[in-house]
This record gives C-alpha cells, sequence and structure tokens, in this order.
C-alpha cells in the first residue's frame, strides 16, 4: 500500500503526513523508535509526503488503543490538517488486525488514510475486502489464543485480581493487584448515578463534567453516549466480573445496590436514554452514497408524510445546503435493499471468491513474517547464552551475590520473554482457504430483511454508490473485470415518495431479489438493467 509516486520532490506542493511509531518489548530500544522514523521520512521524501509531527509511544503494547500518542493522533486527525498517518509496518498501527479495520475507519472519516513505508498491504478496495475477511474470522478462531495466559488470567479471575483490559472509570490496582477505589473519579461515578436517578439529561450531565475540566477514562470529553457503561456496569455495586468468573462482593463498591437498581430501572422506562438518536435511524449508505448529477454525498435525513408517519431517505447534500442541485430525495430502505441486491448478484460469482482467497492466503503470508516475533525469538536466544554463561561461571566456582543476582534477572527476563512471544504467535492467527470459501458463501443464505445482514454486505462489499435519477454505479470492493456495475432504474417521484398511507400511489417495498440482470424486477416503482456505462 502506497501513494502515488511524485516526480521531483517540491515540498510547497508535498502532501501532508503524520508519522506514528511504536515499541513495546522491553529489549528494544529507542533506536527501535528512531530506525522506524529514519525509514519513514525517507518513504515520504520518495512519495511526495511532507512530515508535520511524528507521534510516538514507547514500552506500548499495540494490542489495544491505551497509547496515549495514538489517541492524541486520533484526536489530532478531526482537525484535518494531514492526508496520511504513516508507519514503518503494519505491527506499527495496531498489532491485533482485528481492531486496525477500526482504527483505519475512524482515520478514514476525516479523510486520513494508513500507509506503511516497509510493508506492502491493499488500502484500496482490496483492503478493505481482505479486513472484512479477517474480522469474520475473528469468533472461529478465538480459541487459538495461549492457554498458558488464560489459564493465568482464570486463575487471577478466581482471586479477583486485576486482568488485561480497561479499567472501569473510578478504580486502581490496588498494591495487592485487586481493585480498589480511585476516590476523586468514584464520586464522579456516584454524581453520574445520583443525577440519572432523578431524571437530568445525559447532554447536561455530560456538560457540567466538561465546565469542570474532568475528563473521561481515556482523557477525553463526556458525551452524551459516554454513560452507558458506567450505569450498566455491576462493578459499582462490588461484582467482580471476568469472562465466566462472577464473584458478589469480588471489588469494593462505590454506589449502594439500591440507587443502581433504581437507575437501571430508569432506564428500562426512558423510550430514549440516550438523547436524539431514533430508532430505525441508521443509514447504511453514509460515507458510500453520492450525488450522481453533482458528486456531493447524499446524507441521511428524516422526514414526515402528510398522515404524521416519520420516513427515512437520502438526500443530496449540495442540494439541501447551496440548493445548487436538481437530485431527488431517495427512500433508505429501498436503496440500501438495492444495493445490497445487487452485490450478492455481483460479488459471488466463483472467479471473484477465488481471487478473495488468493489474496488473503498472501496476505497471511506476509503478516505471518512478524519482525517483532523474530525480534522477541533473537532476545530469547539472547538471554539464553547469557545464562549459559552465568552457569558455567557458578560450575567453575565463582559463587557470588553478583551470579546469583545476575541469574536471577535473566530467569525473570526469559519469562517475560517467553510471554510476549506467546502473545505475538497468537495474535497471529492463520485462517484456513476453505474458511474464507465458506465466509464468501455464507452470504449466500443471508436475509436481506435484516438490516444487521444488509450492514454486513454494504461494509464488506460496497466501496461506493453513484446514483442518478434513472440509473446506478456501484463499485464494489475489489478491483478488475466486473469491480462495479451500471443498472437502470425507474424511481417514483418525490411526492410519492413522502405521501405516506391514504394517498393514491404506494410506498415503495423491498426490489425482489433477481437472478437475471436483464431482468424486470417486477414492481411498479422500480425496473431495474444491466447497461454498459464504461
Amino acid at each position: 500500500m502506497g501513494v502515488k509516486k511524485q516526480g521531483p520532490f517540491d515540498e510547497s506542493q508535498a502532501q501532508p503526513c503524520v508519522i506514528y511509531a511504536r515499541y513495546s518489548s522491553h529489549a528494544q530500544r529507542d533506536a527501535s523508535i528512531e530506525q522506524q522514523v529514519a525509514d519513514c521520512e525517507e518513504y515520504a521524501q520518495r512519495n511526495g509526503l511532507r512530515v508535520v509531527k511524528i507521534y510516538a509511544d514507547r514500552h506500548l503494547t499495540g494490542k489495544n488503543d491505551k497509547r496515549p500518542q495514538f489517541q492524541q493522533m486520533l484526536k489530532d486527525a478531526a482537525h484535518g490538517h494531514w492526508s496520511y498517518v504513516l508507519c514503518w509496518k503494519l505491527d506499527r498501527f495496531a498489532r491485533n488486525r482485528y481492531d486496525s479495520a477500526t482504527y483505519k475507519y475512524r482515520l478514514k472519516k476525516h479523510g486520513i488514510r494508513v500507509i506503511y513505508a516497509k510493508e506492502s498491504i491493499p488500502d484500496g478496495p482490496e483492503g478493505i475486502l481482505l479486513e472484512s475477511v479477517l474480522e469474520g474470522s475473528a469468533e472461529y478462531y478465538s480459541a487459538n489464543l495461549s492457554q498458558n495466559i488464560k489459564r493465568g488470567m482464570r486463575y487471577n479471575a478466581l482471586a479477583c485480581k486485576v486482568n488485561n483490559g480497561s479499567m472501569p472509570f473510578g478504580y486502581c490496582k490496588g498494591p495487592d493487584g485487586r481493585f480498589a477505589i480511585y476516590e476523586p473519579e468514584a464520586e464522579v461515578v456516584r454524581e453520574i448515578f445520583r443525577k440519572v436517578s432523578k431524571g437530568t439529561p445525559f447532554v447536561d450531565i455530560a456538560n457540567s463534567l466538561n465546565g469542570r475540566g474532568i475528563h473521561t477514562k481515556r482523557g477525553g470529553l463526556w458525551g452524551k453516549n459516554s454513560f452507558h457503561a458506567i450505569l450498566h456496569n455491576e462493578a459499582y455495586i462490588g461484582v467482580y466480573h471476568y469472562s465466566d468468573v462472577r464473584v458478589e462482593g469480588g471489588m469494593p463498591a462505590i454506589i449502594d445496590k439500591a440507587l443502581f437498581l433504581e437507575v437501571e430501572q430508569r432506564l428500562k422506562t426512558k423510550k430514549n436514554p440516550q438523547g436524539r438518536h431514533r430508532e430505525n435511524g441508521d443509514y447504511m449508505l453514509t460515507g458510500k452514497l453520492f450525488c450522481g448529477l453533482c458528486g456531493s454525498p447524499m446524507i441521511g435525513v428524516a422526514g414526515t408524510s402528510r398522515s404524521g408517519e416519520l420516513y427515512f431517505y437520502y438526500s443530496c447534500n449540495k442540494r439541501r445546503v447551496e440548493r445548487a442541485c436538481k437530485k431527488r430525495h431517495v427512500r433508505r430502505d429501498w436503496i440500501e435493499r438495492l444495493v445490497v441486491q445487487a452485490a450478492l448478484d455481483h460479488i459471488l460469482q466463483p472467479e471473484v471468491i477465488q481471487w478473495v482467497a488468493d489474496s488473503v492466503m498472501a496476505y497471511q503470508e506476509r503478516a505471518g513474517n512478524s519482525s517483532v516475533l523474530a525480534g522477541l525469538r533473537d532476545d530469547l536466544s539472547e538471554n539464553q547464552k547469557a545464562t549459559e554463561n552465568v552457569m558455567k561461571a557458578i560450575e567453575a566456582g565463582i559463587i557470588t551475590v553478583t551470579t546469583k543476582g545476575r541469574l536471577m534477572e535473566l530467569e525473570a527476563e526469559a519469562s517475560r520473554i517467553r510471554d510476549a512471544i506467546c502473545l505475538e504467535e497468537a495474535s497471529l492467527t492463520h485462517i484456513e482457504r476453505d474458511f474464507i470459501v465458506y465466509w464468501m458463501e455464507q452470504f449466500r443464505g443471508g436475509n436481506v430483511e435484516s438490516a444487521e445482514f444488509r450492514r454486513k454486505v454494504i461494509d464488506s462489499f460496497v466501496n461506493a454508490v453513484y446514483l442518478w435519477d434513472d440509473h446506478i454505479r456501484i463499485a464494489f470492493n475489489y478491483s478488475g473485470k466486473g469491480s462495479a456495475v451500471d443498472m437502470d432504474i425507474i424511481m417514483e417521484t418525490e411526492a410519492e415518495s413522502f405521501a405516506g398511507p391514504g394517498c393514491s400511489c404506494n410506498a415503495p417495498g423491498t426490489p425482489p431479489k433477481h437472478t437475471n440482470p436483464n431482468s424486470e424486477m417486477g414492481s411498479d416503482l422500480c425496473v431495474f438493467s444491466s447497461s454498459d456505462r464504461h
């Protein structure tokens, strides 16, 4: 993956980027960061990029997002001052391949791409599709995690000790390894529960906390969606929970059970506990649907018919804001079902499935050559040599406090390195080719009426949709022949779209499935066929 190479470097025309570097092994030196930055700067110079800032996390794992510089980078991305995040290799951005897709999506919303100086991985349509396959395999391969690590975590859980994971707001790790109350945050938790029990809106609670300079556990601002995890977390009434281990009284309580149950009941009876988000108000094509007439994004909005019924639809943003486009609105449910059915018809072809399988296998072969894993194994080999030298000295009669202390240090270091190797190997899950084909084939039996299924299809396969009043073009997440399809359509008029029940026209229904792309859809509202518009 990379950017388009430029001619002679002209800094005034260079695109801005930032560098993110990270290392986690205790045996790695600062030179590791410096080498990453040097390689990234060389890549930037070669590809016409201008480095405006460097973010670096030292001694921090990439398995989660508890990285101060990483979080600061995500926060700064919202300002839109740069176009690329440049990393040394894939595992520097996120060692967990499944989390990587989440972080890249957050950056993509701000128009920012992640590129790598020392690794070639697709960041175009193919990259999106490969990441979808990897995400889909996660649940099937969780059993590959190290048994030693899982056994140790379960032992900690049975003793009600802190395991890996996010620390609940209001708690810290005590000297005995168990949860302890962190009073400055605990008082905030009590305040949140008290205010919610009295009916204070979430947005007012968030404004109050932000106004006093009180931040979330990750150092961010509070929002109306910040309270769900807190208000439903039994930890605050003293219940320790990890995996299948649940121990009442296993950790100190911050609030009493009566208040917790009162808040829980209020949230159940409150129709809209998280603010203005309405049921069925999700728009799956957001960021992917564009007006064919002017190229502007089509955004999701809601409207009310004459009968008072609420309808959801997409509208050309240029028409809404500037009144400068004639593109008609389109009903959300209709266009999303149309796109999903077209994706299923055109993606699930034997040659496409085989291409995806080949691409994922090639990606895994590259990812398996982990530089981090190789470095850890070298560290363990050096540790073993040093241990052998100390043992030879002891066997020769050199038994001193220094040799004994050095031997204990080496043994402790070897244990830490083995744990790190175990974690790294667990993160490099291998997906069999048969599973990749199975993952693709399972879409054939999906229910287009299921919102969850439609979202999965759109996120996995659809790259962009361009909509005119008489035809549609859908670009998919793979390249080559057939990577886009054009279809003629006949849409209902805007008057029909929002007339609602009781009028002379019908509300648009779901376009029926079709096996022949040249066949009519059998609907009074829409007819489409494949056409060559290349």
